[in-house]
């Protein structure tokens, strides 16, 4: 039973009977051999070319070796359909890779456009030029996939790189943002902080001129707690240090508690101790 085929290729065949047949020194059957031949070659260039040749195909070819004396005509099509799905299946694998690399490289472009301002797209600039290189000398599906230096793996490099880069100038911008603030609301807690501490000494019968009124930590996990000390000049019998909680609420620092409190106490971080 004939497998079903293109209307063209069977109008091509067709055509070429009615010219073999006027053809004295050429034979249905010679013709056959020849379209073997074809599909035979075309198999190999496909396996040379690392593309994976269906085994339907391989069987027409075969089957159409065995009709050669018995049918010529029946193994005139097979050899024909065989190296048409063949030639068509290495165009659609080198197509389907090039496509493959083309979204890639797609990506690697948006990544590098989008990326933070600042950030070093040198390594990503230089992966794609690879991309690029790798694409022009690929033969082969095989180096279209290469897993360490194919044009696709450095496509998909540049736009890892893009995005890492875009990452760490967004840290590192974030990172300076954050030191920025605390720097702003430090200098502002010099003012706010120490005239909190003052009247909480004289709030509580003593006299701030006799202390050394400083802003001790930042909390390492929120830049909106603080804690403060109020130290004696000089050390007399019976006399302590302070030590105060501060919060930056609604832009300000409040007092939060004094002279001593509980770890976490009013929601402060752990490292807010007295």
């Amino acid at each position: 039973m004939f497998k079903k085929i293109a209307l063209v290729t069977v109008l091509v065949i067709m055509a070429s009977l009615l010219l073999l047949a006027g053809c004295g020194d050429t034979t249905v059957q010679d013709r056959a051999s020849d379209q073997i031949n074809k599909a035979n070659t075309a198999l190999a260039r496909a396996s040379a070319k690392g593309v994976k040749v269906s085994d339907v195909y391989k069987k027409e070819i075969a089957e159409a070796q065995k009709k050669l004396q018995s049918d010529s005509t029946e193994a005139l099509v097979l050899a024909t359909d065989a190296k048409a799905n063949i030639e068509n299946d290495v165009k659609d694998a080198f197509a389907i890779a090039e496509q493959t690399f083309n979204v890639a490289r797609g990506a690697a472009e948006t990544a590098m456009s989008t990326a933070q301002p600042g950030s070093d797209l040198s390594q990503a600039k230089a992966s794609l030029a690879k991309a690029d290189a790798a694409k022009a000398a690929a033969k082969t599906i095989p180096d279209w996939y290469d897993a360490t230096k194919g044009p696709i793996y450095f496509a998909n490099l540049a736009a890892q790189q893009a995005s890492a880069a875009s990452r760490a100038a967004a840290s590192s911008q974030a990172a300076q943002a954050t030191a920025a603030e605390m720097q702003r609301r430090i200098e502002q807690g010099s003012t706010q902080m120490l005239n909190l501490m003052s009247r909480w000494l004289v709030a509580n019968g003593h006299n701030p001129a006799d202390f050394k009124l400083g802003i001790t930590k930042i909390s390492s996990s929120s830049i909106d707690w603080a804690t403060g000390a109020a130290t004696p000049l000089t050390p007399l019998y019976g006399s302590q240090n302070f030590s105060f909680l501060f919060q930056y609420v609604n832009g300000n620092w409040e007092l939060r508690a004094a002279p001593s409190w509980t770890r976490g106490q009013f929601g402060a971080p752990a490292d807010m101790v007295p």
